[in-house]
C-alpha cells in the first residue's frame, strides 16, 4: 500500500461515499436506475475504486477486468466506464482542494492518494485480460 494508518483512514472516511454518489450519478445516464444491472454496474465499479482508494493495484486490476467484461455484457463501451473515472476523480480533486485547504497534511495525503489512483488508471503496463486493456485505454 502507499498510504499506512491514520492517513488511509482519513482518505476512506470521506471519498467512497462520494465515489458511490457519483457513480450512481454518473450511470443513470447509462443503465435504468432502478434495474439490477445499474446495481451490478455501479457495485462493481464502487469495488474498483475501494481498492484503489486502499491502494490495493493488484486487487484494483482483477476489478478492472470484472468491470470491463460487466459493462460489455450490458452493451456499454468500456470508454464510458473511463468516463465515469475521470469523473470520480475530477469530483474528489475539487473536494480535497477546496475541503482540506486548511490541513495540509490531509491535503497532501488525499493529493498523494488521487495522484497514485490516476497513476494506476493511465498506466501503459502489458495487460492480462483484453478487455481490461481497453478499460484502462479509455481511462
Amino acid at each position: 500500500m502507499f498510504i499506512e494508518g491514520q492517513s488511509q483512514r482519513v482518505v476512506l472516511e470521506w471519498s467512497l461515499p462520494i465515489v458511490h454518489d457519483c457513480l450512481r450519478e454518473f450511470y443513470v445516464q447509462y443503465v435504468p436506475l432502478r434495474s439490477a444491472s445499474f446495481k451490478q454496474l455501479t457495485q462493481l465499479h464502487f469495488t474498483l475504486w475501494a481498492s484503489l482508494v486502499r491502494g490495493d493495484f493488484e486487487a484494483a486490476r482483477a476489478d478492472e477486468a470484472k468491470l470491463a467484461t460487466t459493462a460489455a455484457s450490458l452493451g456499454l463501451d468500456v470508454a464510458v466506464c473511463g468516463a465515469a473515472n475521470r469523473y470520480v476523480a475530477a469530483e474528489l480533486l475539487d473536494l480535497s482542494l477546496r475541503r482540506f485547504r486548511r490541513m495540509p497534511e490531509e491535503s497532501k495525503t488525499n493529493n498523494q492518494t488521487l495522484l497514485a489512483i490516476l497513476m494506476h488508471l493511465n498506466r501503459n503496463a502489458a495487460p492480462s485480460h483484453a478487455s481490461a486493456t481497453a478499460f484502462r485505454q479509455a481511462a
